[in-house]
């Protein structure tokens, strides 16, 4: 009966306006009850910055952006066995290309032509070979390494026959005062590719066709052992919620596991109010008690909430005098509606259980 009671009074008493209650009154604001951070996942510099202080934000948002390490296809060829996937370290090797030249040319200046010009060749400079045998397998190259009197010729085109011989021209049609040595055939080693970090994103897979300067794989700083990849640069939050700080900028070196911005989840809210020491007893944990937004001047529909903890420390560290009255913080959860915000003043008024 008494339960009825009371649910009637409450009732009534939230109908009326918050001054005909011959209740005290407490001063109070908005405070977020808790907060969540959003870190990096990886390392890297902050590319894009899509939030600010003060913003709603929703689960799946895009927070920011953070720089990657490209790594390309130094030479045409076919990939030749992917050894990691997203998420895993590229330390090591991660993929193999297959050159789409298969020979390579192991060069010296011997039985070059006697000339100050064939005893002198230039990296990139472009290639003739033929056999020494009968010079039926002909070819054509490019010189990729120099040392010294020693030299590398990579094949781009013809037909070679492994360990032969050959003698290298700088003119096509083979003139001898244009020959620049010999060399042995051997077979093009295939292309190891590695990075630093973690694989973020992996964009081709064994036996794929690739050329020079396509884009293989991602890489960022930091271990994604521990959790799944994304695929994406773009830092998405989790939560739903109010920025209150956002603690990186544009260009900032961001480590792993930083915190890049904080959010408070509109379902935390709290009131913090504040009690004067001499009425510290007309209030008690578990109180139910009524919340005057004093944004709005209708003041027939409080929210409704309760007394979760009281400080049992003044807010007055050092009072001005010994009159100075002592004040506490008192703390109240409610339910939240949409027009709700950080911050905004309240008015808290205690409801008795008396009937």
């Amino acid at each position: 009966m008494k339960r009825k009671l009371w649910a009637a009074w409450l009732l009534t008493a939230l109908l009326l306006p918050w001054g005909a209650l011959a209740q005290e009154t407490f001063d109070g604001s908005v405070v977020a009850g808790e907060t969540v951070a959003v870190t990096a996942p990886f390392g890297g510099t902050v590319t894009a910055l899509e939030i600010r202080e003060g913003q709603l934000v929703s689960a799946g948002d895009t927070v920011a952006t953070l720089s990657t390490t490209k790594v390309w296809a130094t030479q045409d060829g076919t990939v030749s066995g992917v050894f990691a996937q997203e998420g895993d370290s590229a330390e090591g090797t991660v993929l193999y290309i297959s050159p789409v030249s298969r020979y390579t040319i192991a060069c010296t200046l011997s039985k070059a032509h006697e000339d100050v010009d064939t005893y002198y060749v230039e990296l990139g400079e472009k290639v003739y070979i033929r056999c020494v045998k009968d010079g039926s397998h002909r070819a054509e190259g490019i010189i990729t390494g120099v040392d010294g009197a020693s030299y590398t010729v990579t094949t781009t085109a013809g037909e070679m026959y492994l360990q032969e011989s050959a003698y290298i021209y700088r003119s096509p049609d083979y003139d001898t005062d244009s020959r620049l040595g010999t060399g042995v055939v051997q077979r093009a080693a295939e292309i190891a590719v590695s990075g630093t970090g973690s694989i973020l994103k992996m964009y081709v897979s064994d036996g794929d066709t690739v050329e020079r300067g396509q884009l293989l794989f991602e890489t960022v700083t930091g271990s994604l052992a521990a959790m799944s990849s994304t695929g994406s640069a773009e830092i998405a939050t989790d939560s739903a919620g109010v920025v209150t700080q956002v603690q990186c900028s544009l260009g900032q070196q961001v480590q792993q596991g930083a915190t890049l911005a904080v959010l408070a989840p509109r379902s935390g809210y709290q009131i913090a109010f504040t009690i004067p020491e001499d009425l510290l007893g007309q209030v008690a944990v578990g109180d139910t008690v009524a919340i005057y937004f004093n944004w709005n001047e209708d003041k027939s529909q409080p929210a409704v909430g309760q007394i979760t903890s009281i400080s049992y420390v003044s807010d007055q560290e050092e009072p001005d005098s010994v009159s100075s009255e002592a004040m506490y913080t008192g703390y109240a959860t409610f339910t939240p509606g949409d027009e709700v915000r950080l911050g905004m003043t309240v008015t808290v008024v205690p409801l008795s259980d008396e009937t």
